[in-house]
């Protein structure tokens, strides 16, 4: 018989059908998943030398819609891209409804196979080896997709560039300068993953800049401005790829030296306001920007009416402060990517999202190239977009406020008007907050918060004149009647703090300071990060808190002891809670834990050779059984940290046998720590 379509010959020993529970709409969308993401089935890769002289081999896909049959003919195109057909296997699948009587439940479609046949050609070729695949495995997962209502069909990355010319500008970027940074690579992260990653968004951004310029008509090549450029990978590509940038950044990475002179990267600091754009600048590119990713659209959209932007949210950061929403059925990193794109909406820009092709969890990444409105009407444009900007940061500190525990009287002033808010936006804005706002500026709402303070807590003090110093008396008049009963110490000094907060609001130089920033409570990154993992603890605080908990796990009430082989018995103590451990350590050394991430399960975790910690209980690591590390995790450890049974590394002293009563329960010869000074060995780092 003829194919179906007259693109190619078949016969009848040339098809193969399946019946199938599925309608017409999902045979549809299982072909497509097929089409869009052919890697969900056929995951076998064939390497073959690179050269030009190969032709380039693609499908044709042909969908007819009246006799539903979507037909895949094999064509090819040679190095002066003269497309043809080839001798590769063509192939159609149809949909035929066999009996629209039965029930859903019941098998009542077929779906039916045809391919381009050539008997004269043996089983092992690559024709019939490819016809062989397309019965046994395609046909059926085609039928599997069919039943499933709900299976996506969307491109799951690089829906906005083409996926060959991704591939291509990879492969070529990876050769060019991906080898020699990682052999090259001064910092201590792991250089392929970096290295590799920033590879990949300049390949991808390459295309984006490149398709920009052919629909513009752009002889060009754009300028661009990474903010919170790190590394400086890809300032470096782009650079070097002839695009005038520059990088910005908190601090210096030490592979910057190694870059030349022609990279400009820059060690500053950037702040939302006017004294931050880049209107000489054609992009403005955030990779993993943190607290700027909110900004970097606003930024963009004040530089210039010109001026793009890329970014990839990571961190989930508002315009002020953490972003803290999550809504029902959503992660948050989702819900942090639907604010983005809506920040991105009231900024003017048409938002356009893709999933990169990288070695991270957060790969999707927004795209801002086209207005919603026009060049005239930026300033009312710009309006919008700073109430919106006024809403957020508003709403963000009145959370802040809400969460401050022990914060002394009073707590900051929520400015209704100061950043421009019309009065169409209060009564939104107060929906929002749960209060009730002034339309004079400013408008003071002042919780009490303070564990001392004799006011009802749930009282708030609103005072509508705009006179700092007369809010000041009426508060403390206010403030003497309603505690009358307490002592004058803590009164005077309620009143100390009160005067001084409405003095420090009614300076004029810190008015002027606000009204330059577009967020005044926006607070960067330091350029120096805290380690916070128990290391800066004080030596002597560290020290008291592992004798307490060892002493504690020693008399245990389910503390057992064992015997060894030598016949003596050891005590090995029991297992204690970390919650009853808090009970026994003093104000000051809860104080100094406090701010460690992690706190007192970190710092026993960090002495590891004393402790194991699991599931919120704390034993002694029990050095008896044949692999005392077992169970513990090896990718959060170092390579150099990493022991492996029967290691005698013998580099740092014996814990147990200087401070157990009976001494390590190991001879020296089996412990894997010295016994004596004269044990030691140096410490050397291992090349793996």
């Amino acid at each position: 018989m003829d194919s179906p379509l007259e693109l190619f010959t078949t016969c009848e020993n040339c098809k193969k059908q399946q019946h199938t529970k599925g309608s017409q709409q999902l045979f549809l969308k299982a072909v497509s998943v097929w089409i869009n993401k052919p890697h969900v089935v056929n995951r076998r890769l064939e390497l073959i030398p690179k050269s030009e002289f190969f032709p380039k081999l693609f499908e044709a896909v042909i969908f007819d819609k009246k006799r539903l049959i979507i037909s895949f003919l094999a064509l090819s195109q040679d190095c002066n891209e003269v497309v043809k057909s080839t001798t590769e296997l063509s192939y159609s699948i149809q949909f035929k409804s066999i009996n629209k009587d039965l029930p859903g439940w019941a098998a009542g479609n077929e779906m039916v196979l045809y391919w381009s046949c050539d008997h004269s050609e043996t089983k092992e070729s690559p024709r019939q080896m490819t016809s062989i695949w397309l019965q046994s495995v395609l046909l059926d997962k085609l039928v599997i997709w069919s039943h499933i209502n709900d299976i996506s069909i969307s491109l799951r990355s690089l829906k906005l560039v083409s996926i060959d010319a991704y591939k291509d500008t990879y492969i070529r970027l990876k050769n060019t300068y991906g080898r020699d940074l990682v052999k090259n690579w001064t910092e201590r992260t792991d250089p392929k993953k970096f290295v590799y990653e920033d590879v990949a968004i300049a390949a991808y951004l390459l295309l984006i800049l490149e398709d920009e310029r052919k629909k513009k008509n752009l002889t060009k090549k754009q300028s661009f401005v990474d903010l919170g450029c790190g590394n400086g990978l890809l300032v470096y590509i782009l650079t070097k790829e002839g695009y005038r940038g520059l990088g910005i950044d908190l601090r210096k990475r030490n592979i910057w030296d190694t870059f030349g002179t022609d990279i400009d990267l820059r060690v500053e600091t950037i702040s939302p306001s006017a004294d931050h754009l880049f209107p000489d600048f054609d992009w403005l590119i955030g990779n993993h920007s943190d607290e700027l990713t909110p900004w970097i659209p606003v930024i963009a959209a004040r530089s210039s009416y010109e001026c793009s932007f890329f970014v990839i949210p990571c961190c989930h950061h508002d315009f002020v402060g953490k972003f803290g929403v999550s809504e029902k059925g959503k992660s948050r990193y989702e819900s942090y990517l639907d604010y983005v794109k809506e920040i991105i909406s009231h900024c003017g820009f048409v938002p356009e999202s893709d999933s990169l092709r990288i070695p991270s969890t957060k790969r999707i990444c927004f795209i801002g190239r086209t207005r919603t409105y026009t060049k005239e009407n930026e300033a009312s444009k710009d309006i919008e977009r700073q109430a919106f900007i006024d809403k957020r940061t508003t709403h963000s500190q009145a959370l802040m406020m809400h969460r401050q525990k022990y914060s002394h009287l009073p707590t900051k002033s929520i400015e209704t008007n100061a950043h421009g808010l019309h009065a169409t936006d209060l009564s939104s804005l107060e929906k929002d907050l749960g209060v009730q706002l002034k339309d004079k500026s400013p408008s003071l709402e002042i919780k009490d918060l303070s564990e001392n303070s004799c006011l009802d807590k749930r009282k708030c003090l609103d005072f509508e004149d705009t006179s700092s110093l007369d809010c000041k008396e009426a508060f403390l008049k206010r403030f003497r009647a309603d505690s009358a009963s307490c002592k004058e110490s803590v009164e005077s000094d309620i009143e100390t703090d009160c005067a001084e907060k409405f003095e420090s609001l009614a300076t004029t130089n810190q008015m002027q300071e606000k009204a330059k920033q577009w967020a005044s409570e926006f607070q960067p990154r330091a350029a120096e990060q805290k380690v916070r993992n128990c290391q800066a603890v004080p030596e002597h605080v560290k020290m008291s808190i592992v004798n307490t908990v060892f002493k504690l796990v020693l008399e245990a009430p389910d503390a057992t002891c064992v015997q060894l082989d030598s016949g003596r018995s050891w005590k090995k103590g029991g297992s204690i809670t970390l919650n009853s451990i808090v009970d026994h350590l003093d104000k000051s050394t809860l104080v100094s834990l406090k701010s460690e991430c992690g706190g007192l399960q970190t710092l026993l975790r960090n002495h590891s050779y004393i402790f194991q910690v699991t599931g919120g209980q704390v034993q002694l690591r029990d050095f008896t059984q044949p692999n005392p590390w077992l169970g513990r995790n090896p990718n959060k450890l170092k390579r150099k940290q990493r022991m492996q049974p029967g290691d005698k590394k013998k580099t740092t002293l014996c814990w147990f046998h200087i401070h157990h009563p009976e001494g390590c329960p190991l001879p020296s010869e089996d412990c894997q720590f010295a016994h004596s000074e004269t044990e030691l060995k140096t410490k050397t780092v291992s090349s793996n």
